[in-house]
């Protein structure tokens, strides 16, 4: 039987994860009075992650077979670094919790992925009925978090998310374990398939699309509230 609803939760917690942390959290550091540089600096610590840490989870967790003991794993320790940033506004603390948030974050959603396509089995098509749940929790969030910040204050972004990963780190625990799919014997290397133009090609538009965001995603909500949006409207720009 495939988990769906829990399976929807998860997205619904990791997408609203989303929406509160990427148009909000760079208002809060730069209310603690940091730089544009060190704000720049602190959340390319996300795409850089992105870039090391999945390729170490994926190995791990296919070498132990244990993805959903990661993922729950993943999920503790993304909690316990973002907590850290109640505990310090200097920024040598901010990176590294930032660093460790980030390091652990990357593995999730390509393992709750994974087990999503496993549980669904030959009933794939399903996908998209689940994944849609990720969305609305992004809007929730995004508009839900932007609405209340233009009364409460910025430090409510921290606690808004902390929670939010509490929900995943809950989620976590009841998405149960999918079935290993057989090993591929003969599949590509990992160099020949990079060699493959359509690969090439696919990995120069993601380049490219992640280059053409990355001011956005740092700068955007900072830009819009400095020429006079309030933050219920940074929301709505933001969906």
């Amino acid at each position: 039987m495939i988990p769906y609803w829990r399976l929807s939760a998860y997205y619904f917690f990791y997408f609203a994860f989303v929406g509160a942390f990427s148009p909000y959290f760079t208002l809060y550091l730069q209310s603690i009075a940091l730089s544009a540089t060190d704000i720049a600096l602190l959340m390319s610590l996300m795409q850089l992650m992105r870039v090391l840490a999945p390729n170490l989870w994926g190995w791990l967790a296919e070498r132990l077979g244990m993805r959903i003991a990661i993922v729950r794993l993943s999920a503790l320790a993304s909690l316990a670094g973002f907590s850290v940033f109640f505990l310090t506004t200097e920024f040598a603390g901010l990176f590294a919790a930032m660093a460790l948030m980030a390091f652990f974050w990357s593995a999730v959603l390509p393992l709750i992925e994974g087990l999503a396509f496993a549980h669904l089995g030959e009933q794939a098509h399903r996908y998209g009925s689940i994944r849609v749940w990720g969305s609305v929790g992004f809007i929730v969030a995004v508009l839900a978090l932007g609405h209340s910040l233009d009364r409460l204050p910025i430090e409510a972004v921290l606690w808004v998310t902390v929670s939010i990963l509490a929900g995943i780190v809950l989620c976590s625990f009841i998405v149960p374990e999918a079935p290993r799919p057989p090993p591929q014997r003969d599949a590509a290397s990992f160099g020949d398939t990079l060699r493959r133009p359509e690969v090439q090609a696919l990995l120069g538009a993601c380049f490219l699309m992640s280059a053409a965001h990355g001011a956005l995603y740092v700068f955007y909500s900072i830009y819009l509230v400095d020429i006079g949006y309030d933050k219920g409207l940074v929301g709505w720009m933001w969906t």
